[in-house]
């Protein structure tokens, strides 16, 4: 019975092959193999033009590296004007970093595919095409130095690689097109600055400047800053006529305004009508406030007790101010030397970091961040306000509190048991969505504490960018895959993984022919 089905089923599936049979069913021994060989190529070549047309992508790496973010294909669904992006890149780029520009023109055909954009890929000899070059670099995208080593030579190769966005007469650039990670923030946030015509207003208080660029210690900011947002002091409001002149003014930021900026500078005390109207403001708009949890003069070095009131304000959202100064092993470089000579040591109440939250976008572009004289910030959910932690110090750090030394050659050496990690800024999200960023070091952004090797304009100008869009570039993540170490493996270990690789396949594939050949000479056997 077993060998009467077996015969059957070997029957219908003949016959069913036979039915498959492409030639016999179509009668395609009709006409000769030439045609039929050009008639299969034409087919082939209508339905790879057809095809073409279809785009489907997959994206299975962990939080969908390769994909455009919802906030990104928000911003650019909304455009009713078409937006230009145009990638520049010297065809001399090394070998090594070709898969780079290979995922960076994905991007961009991502942008394409995503909205009314149309991408450029321009590439050129920097050598011969010195026109290019100077339109680049006028526009401030400039050569970047890769440094190669063949064999015993080492060649220095100047690359450029950079984008311009353009939208109707204005453009943004992006300078150095090789950080991947970060790209989508960056084109997205200039994608977002082009298309809205007014700018953004952000408020500031406590920091009142001056009438010369000089004195103003956020000159640096507000030059830079003044291209993308507009910039405005928060000054009380007049007296209303008939009012006697004595009349405690009132003080009220805009309605229009996008951010307040909030300085509490040594110089000077919030007034209870100040911290009135930051209070006011915060509980409907996004604020970023620069403290410390103690005073530091910065001529005599002095500490005394921080501001009360204002620091209670940040407590009830969750933001505790600690009235202490955090010190680090890896801190900001000065020079302790006189008399004609440099003393270069690291000072250890200048810290420098690089422990970020990578899971928000404010870190786009941002390798180090310097806190000159930083006081350490409690983080918890408090009174409806969620709160996270965004920077923390490096784990060889340890704080100064009630007693300070703030003299570099005389500040203790640290026991052990005191070393620790320590937050150095944090964000509170109200019910209503509004933020409020503290920075515990009020000097973060002042001009004569900006360091050339860490990027402090960076950062506030990526969280203002943030906040001036209503939150509508915070989805934007960082672009990268989570690469997981091998585990360490002893070398006899190692040798058995290689020779199990070299062979395995080999004896799979000899295995499955030996049984073929066993299974066919018990076939014509039988």
């Amino acid at each position: 019975m077993k060998k009467l089905l077996s015969k059957l089923n070997k029957t219908s599936l003949k016959s069913v092959m036979k039915n498959l049979n492409f030639v016999q069913r179509f009668q395609l021994y009709r006409f000769k193999k030439s045609f039929i060989v050009i008639a299969s190529i034409a087919v082939f070549l209508v339905f790879n033009f057809l095809f073409s047309y279809i785009s489907f992508r997959a994206d299975f790496s962990k939080g969908n590296a390769y994909t455009l973010s919802d906030s990104t294909r928000e911003i650019v669904k909304k455009l009713d004007k078409q937006v230009t992006i145009t990638l520049y890149a010297s065809d001399n780029i090394p070998a090594r970093l070709q898969p780079l520009e290979r995922e960076v023109i994905d991007l961009l055909r991502e942008y394409e595919r995503s909205g009314n954009i149309v991408v450029q890929i321009s590439e050129f000899n920097p050598t011969e095409d010195q026109e290019t070059v100077t339109t680049l670099q006028q526009a401030g995208i400039t050569g970047i130095p890769i440094r190669e080593q063949q064999q015993s030579e080492v060649s220095v190769t100047q690359i450029y690689f950079g984008i311009i966005v353009k939208y109707q007469d204005n453009q943004e650039v992006v300078s150095q097109a090789l950080d991947v990670e970060n790209l989508e923030y960056n084109l997205t946030s200039a994608i977002y600055r082009l298309t809205n015509e007014q700018l953004p207003q952000i408020a500031t208080i406590g920091s009142d400047g001056g009438m010369i660029p000089q004195q103003d210690e956020l000159s640096v900011f507000k030059q830079i800053a003044g291209s993308f947002f507009s910039i405005v002091p928060v000054s009380p409001q007049e007296p209303a006529e008939g009012e006697t002149a004595d009349v405690t003014p009132e003080l009220h930021v805009d309605p229009s305004t996008k951010t307040l900026l909030v300085f509490d500078s040594p110089q000077r005390e919030f007034s209870d009508v100040e911290v009135a109207a930051i209070d006011e403001y915060s509980k409907k708009g996004n604020t970023v406030v620069f403290t410390n949890g103690v005073t530091l003069d910065d001529s005599t070095l002095e500490i005394a007790s921080g501001e009360a009131k204002f620091h209670a304000l940040l407590a009830a959202k969750g933001i505790d101010v600690q009235p202490d100064l955090v010190l680090s092993t890896r801190a900001e470089m000065v020079n302790l030397g006189a008399g004609g000579y440099s003393l270069m040591i690291p000072y250890p109440m200048w810290i420098q970091t690089d422990a970020f939250n990578t899971d928000v976008s404010y870190f786009s572009g941002v390798a180090g961040l310097t806190f000159p004289w930083v006081s350490s910030l409690q983080a918890k959910d408090t009174n409806g306000y969620t709160v996270r932690k965004l920077v923390d110090t490096t784990a060889q750090s340890w704080t100064q509190k009630g007693s300070f030394t703030t003299n570099p050659q005389e500040i203790p050496e640290p026991s052990q048991k005191d070393l620790g990690t320590f937050t150095l800024a944090a964000e509170a999200t109200g019910t209503g969505k509004q933020k409020t960023m503290v920075i515990g070091s009020s000097r973060f952004i002042y001009n004569q504490y900006l360091s050339r090797e860490t990027q402090n304009l960076e950062f506030v100008l990526n969280i203002l960018s943030d906040y001036a869009s209503g939150g509508a570039l915070s989805g934007i993540s960082r672009r990268s895959l989570s690469i997981y170490s091998l585990p360490v493996l002893p070398k006899s270990v190692q040798e058995v993984y290689k020779y199990v690789n070299i062979l395995l396949f080999p004896a799979i594939f000899g295995a499955y022919g030996l049984y073929r050949l066993v299974k066919r000479g018990r076939e014509q056997n039988s």
